[in-house]
């Protein structure tokens, strides 16, 4: 099943999600995972958090390809390295590409769709995939991880390439 995305402006999208306890188990969290996979590969993305499908639930997955790492009361153990600027992008802002500065590295836990605790590392992208899909929990909007001059640059390229596209379709 595909969900659809919540819209920008919505509330859940701004709110830090607790985690997972008995009372809040999903019901399956095989399907969970499997609808999430299927509405990220859908949407293009390589990152998907619950929130941004209309759920308060404090899960999320990335990965690329059939490489899925499914993060379910994720935490943050340590981030390490410099803080390394480079464009992100986010489903829940389709055409947005804002450069945000993120850490090299990060030592995080999660669980797993079978309740299995993971501790892992992870460099380069998969440390930025995994900070973006935690600021989804903590309620965190990207775009206010960018200063206001990169954010109005990155909005009016949005608006510019939409245009584009849209020339394009009419053709």
């Amino acid at each position: 099943m595909i969900y659809t995305l919540l819209d920008p402006d919505h509330p859940l999208l701004l709110t830090a999600l607790p985690e997972i306890t008995a009372e809040t188990e999903p019901e399956s969290r095989p399907e969970l995972l499997a609808n999430m996979v299927e509405t990220m590969k859908h949407y293009g993305g390589i990152g998907l958090s619950a929130n941004q499908c209309g759920m308060p639930i404090r899960m999320f997955v990335f990965g690329d390809n059939e490489n899925y790492i499914p993060c379910f009361n994720p935490r943050i153990i340590a981030t390490y390295g410099e803080l390394i600027p480079i464009e992100e992008g986010c489903l829940t802002y389709p055409g947005l590409f804002i450069k945000i500065f993120r850490p090299e590295k990060v030592s995080v836990t999660f669980e797993d769709e079978n309740r299995e605790l993971h501790e892992e590392t992870f460099e380069g992208l998969m440390a930025r995939v995994f900070l973006h899909e935690m600021d989804h929990m903590d309620g965190i909007d990207f775009q206010t991880k960018a200063g206001k001059m990169a954010l109005d640059i990155a909005k009016r390229k949005r608006t510019k390439a939409m245009k584009k596209m849209k020339k394009m379709q009419e053709k």
